[in-house]
């Protein structure tokens, strides 16, 4: 059977949806996800072709590829499913990843699988100096990129809590519109009266 990363479905809904951040920074319970069955048609098709492409496949987070591929209008995947309203934030024990028809393994027990390969697998030291010398090279350009993903990570973050924040907002004021902060207009009569202009005097003879 076909192995496909980023898949898995809802525990609870049995929903089909794609993993866009595994972990969100600073909410490590929580994950961003696409259901992709509610996607529109004209996103659908081209969303699961990045998945299946050897990009999407060889990448750890699906968002990396997302940031750089294009749907039909030119308009970055990441950032059009995010404007859009198409990803949306579920606890990570919500989800089951189904990377085939044969295996099922929760999100949670995947990210701990992943971060016990990772410090079982500590990177060998480079003996040769010019070997090292290479090595710090690589190093340093992957914590930039680790960095951008990060810097990338937050904004996405900011912009659904503010998306959030806003909502939530206009829901209150249903609630009670007294709340809802009140534009004061300017009267004519609170105006600043208008300075008069004075005759110019006359130059002395």
């Amino acid at each position: 059977m076909a192995f496909v990363k980023h898949v898995g479905r809802h525990s609870g809904t049995g929903q089909r949806l794609s993993v866009v951040f595994m972990q969100l920074p600073d909410e490590q319970e929580n994950a961003l996800v696409v259901y992709s069955d509610t996607l529109p048609d004209r996103y659908h098709d081209s969303f699961m072709e990045a998945i299946e492409s050897n990009e999407g496949q060889a990448a750890n987070n699906l968002y990396e590829v997302l940031a750089r591929k294009v749907f039909w209008h030119g308009g970055p995947m990441l950032e059009t499913l995010h404007k859009e309203g198409h990803l949306k934030k579920i606890p990570t024990s919500s989800i089951i990843m189904t990377p085939n028809s044969n295996t099922n393994i929760e999100l949670d027990k995947l990210i701990v699988e992943i971060e016990k390969q990772k410090s079982d697998n500590p990177v060998e030291e480079v003996q040769e100096e010019n070997t090292k010398s290479q090595v710090d090279v690589n190093v340093e350009e992957s914590k930039q990129d680790e960095n951008r993903q990060i810097a990338q990570n937050l904004l996405v973050q900011a912009e659904l809590l503010e998306s959030d924040a806003k909502a939530k907002r206009e829901e209150a004021y249903k609630y009670d519109p007294s709340l809802k902060p009140k534009v004061r207009v300017t009267t004519k009569s609170e105006k600043a009266p208008a300075k008069k202009r004075g005759r110019p005097k006359k130059a002395e003879a």
